[in-house]
């Protein structure tokens, strides 16, 4: 393509007055995550990072601390602040090097979290249901969004291409919605600057989110790891030997070399399976590409929609994400970091009970990780999904509910985190009596009686279709003519449960489960 004259002289003057900045750059460098507008992590060490030459001095400034730095061999160094009080008056975060320094400006004190995960949490806000109302009312300086890049790397990448933006009608419909929403009912409840760093890929697992270096940890992870990474090795020569196929399919059926083929056109046509290198799913690919550049920034905590790329092996979801958070936690410096996820909500058709679908054991997956960790929370989503759509547009309640949790378990503000949660099964002879907490003023079938979607199964696994009545403020009996003796029970074991009606009277409904009798 040829440059028009105004082009060239665009261009031109371009590199004729930014030299100095190219100079400058080669001698310190800060990733993007430093930038006009940010918000820092209140009330624990701040990380600031960046490149400098070897062994060149580097010092950051803000908040009257200064904090010296010196670069290592490779020219990385790393400064750490203390703790920071929340500060909603703009200031400057100044890092210097010799001659050369980089101001940042309009920075901000607060709570920072991270919203990761897959397409539920890339949904934008202008495709959610009334996003475009909200975004009308979506003003406030004291929300500030930052948005990762797409990007896969084989190695840590240094800086995202992004920058921090304020909370505006302008800014806030190509956000993550459930982020935004998240976001927007901290603030006020907090009262101090909220930065959402939004680092998401839609179709992803969480095997891509996880570092290389945390798989040894897990047999299963590490096979999978091993696989991907001898057919990233033969991936050059397969992909030759396809386009030598598909040049002869060409051939054979009279088809013009270099025809683009459509495989749904043409189901005889030479597939094409390899491991591609710059694949999202490659494992580690998105740790390297997506995380590697705001890490180890100071967050309070991670929020976490991620599921549904998983759902076709489930049964060991949790070992794999606790894996993968726990080395979060190393990697960003924070053991205690709090992590919200979001368990996965109601979707394909509704079958009658009892069912064995793969998304409920993914959801049990999900409920057993928090359970575990001591820093982890779940919200449930099964009563807002969609038969048809496995994208719910519904993200205000789930990013409010995250906000529940997080003010209840983070924050202390709230007693009330979620619905009813499973704390203990008494199985005997005719039934099963089930305890929760989170009850809130009490236990009820929403819009019932009865309680619906529960089963029961004996010795034999067999399930048959159960009776549950509301015992007391916070139990409940289950019980089955068909199974006189239970040794299992479940709740909304489906992949979209629609019926299941446990709640407390908040209205907050209690998540899917199965437990046996031990």
């Amino acid at each position: 393509m040829k440059l028009t004259i105004r082009r060239m002289s665009a261009v031109l003057c371009l590199l004729i007055a930014t030299p100095s900045i190219h100079a400058e750059t080669a001698a310190l460098e800060i990733p993007t995550i430093f930038s006009d507008g940010m918000v820092l992590q209140r009330d624990m060490p701040v990380p600031v990072w960046g490149r400098a030459q070897a062994g060149a001095r580097v010092t950051v400034r803000f908040a009257n601390q200064a904090v010296d730095a010196t670069a290592d061999a490779s020219g990385a160094w790393i400064a750490r602040l203390a703790p920071l009080a929340a500060s909603a008056a703009p200031a400057e975060l100044a890092v210097e090097s010799g001659d050369a320094s980089r101001v940042i400006r309009d920075v901000l004190v607060g709570e920072v979290w991270l919203c990761s995960g897959q397409s539920n949490m890339v949904w934008t806000m202008g495709n959610s249901l009334d996003g475009d109302l909200d975004a009308l009312g979506a003003t406030n300086p004291l929300i500030r969004l930052y948005q990762v890049d797409q990007a896969t790397a084989a190695e840590p990448r240094f800086s995202a291409k992004a920058a921090w933006t304020h909370s505006t009608p302008a800014t806030v419909p190509s956000f993550s919605a459930v982020a935004y929403h998240f976001g927007k009912a901290l603030q006020p409840a907090l009262g101090v600057p909220v930065g959402l760093i939004q680092s998401a890929w839609g179709g992803t697992p969480a095997i891509s989110w996880t570092r290389s270096s945390a798989f040894p940890q897990h047999p299963q992870l590490m096979e999978r790891h091993q696989a991907w990474e001898e057919g990233v090795a033969k991936f050059p020569a397969q992909l030759e030997e396809w386009k030598k196929a598909m040049e002869e399919w060409k051939k054979a059926n009279g088809i013009a070399p270099g025809t683009q083929i459509n495989p749904q056109q043409h189901p005889n046509a030479p597939k094409f399976g390899g491991y591609e290198p710059t694949s999202p799913h490659r494992p580690g690919s998105l740790a390297n590409g997506m995380i590697a550049p705001v890490a180890p920034s100071a967050l309070r905590g991670v929020i976490w929609y991620q599921g549904e790329s998983d759902a076709t092996k489930p049964t060991r979801y949790d070992e794999h994400i606790a894996v993968l958070f726990n080395d979060w936690r190393k990697w960003f410096e924070n053991p205690s970091m709090a992590v919200g996820i979001v368990q996965l909500a109601s979707y394909m058709p509704v079958k009658s009970e009892p069912s064995d679908d793969p998304w409920p054991h993914l959801r049990e997956s999900q409920r057993r990780f928090v359970r575990k960790d001591p820093h982890a929370g779940m919200v449930v989503a099964i009563d807002i999904g969609e038969t048809d759509d496995i994208h719910p547009t519904d993200k205000t309640t789930v990013g409010r509910r995250l906000a529940r949790w997080a003010l209840a378990d983070v924050y202390g503000k709230l007693t009330l985190r979620g619905g009813p949660e499973l704390d203990a099964a008494d199985f005997a002879e005719g039934g099963v009596k089930l305890t929760f907490s989170q009850t809130g003023s009490g236990l009820r079938a929403f819009n019932g009686p009865p309680l619906l979607g529960f089963t029961l199964a004996g010795a034999d696994g067999v399930f048959h279709p159960a009776n549950a009545k509301i015992t007391g403020k916070d139990s409940l009996v289950v019980r089955s003519e068909a199974v006189p003796d239970p040794v299992h029970v479940r709740y909304a074991w489906q992949n979209n449960p629609v019926s299941a009606n446990l709640r407390n009277q908040e209205r907050l409904p209690a998540s899917p489960f199965e437990i046996a009798k031990p």
